[in-house]
């Protein structure tokens, strides 16, 4: 980890504001709560399997924050489901795509037009 202390970066950064969404992937709560912006989002998507300080509900209750679990299945249906995929040719629908550049468009279609399918942010 290059940033051991990436909540308090998070913090720096937003001028003690906080990060509007943290995905958690390594299960260290206590930091995505300490990083999050009052009233953001938590994605708590997994664990690395060490084991964590306890999550402190007063800090979670004083952050407004709202903690919500994703499951992401394991590798082999990872492999499954992308072999059915290939198997029956689907593909996404696209509803619209943006150069980077116009990114908040993107963000602003994406809430104010009811989009048919995936908006797409282009980066390349």
């Amino acid at each position: 980890m290059t940033t051991p202390d990436w909540a308090g970066e998070v913090r720096a950064l937003t001028e003690g504001r906080g990060a509007d969404r943290v995905v958690d992937v390594a299960g260290l709560l206590h930091e995505s709560v300490r990083a999050i912006a009052l009233g953001g989002t938590i994605a708590c998507v997994g664990f690395t399997g060490r084991t964590a300080p306890p999550l402190d509900p007063q800090a979670l209750f004083a952050s407004g924050a709202t903690l919500r679990s994703v499951a992401v299945g394991s590798r082999a249906q990872f492999t499954a489901m992308n072999a059915f995929i290939e198997t029956h040719g689907l593909r996404p629908v696209i509803d619209r795509v943006f150069p980077f550049e116009q990114a908040v468009d993107a963000y602003r279609h994406y809430a104010d037009a009811s989009p048919f399918g995936k908006v797409v942010i282009h980066h390349f």
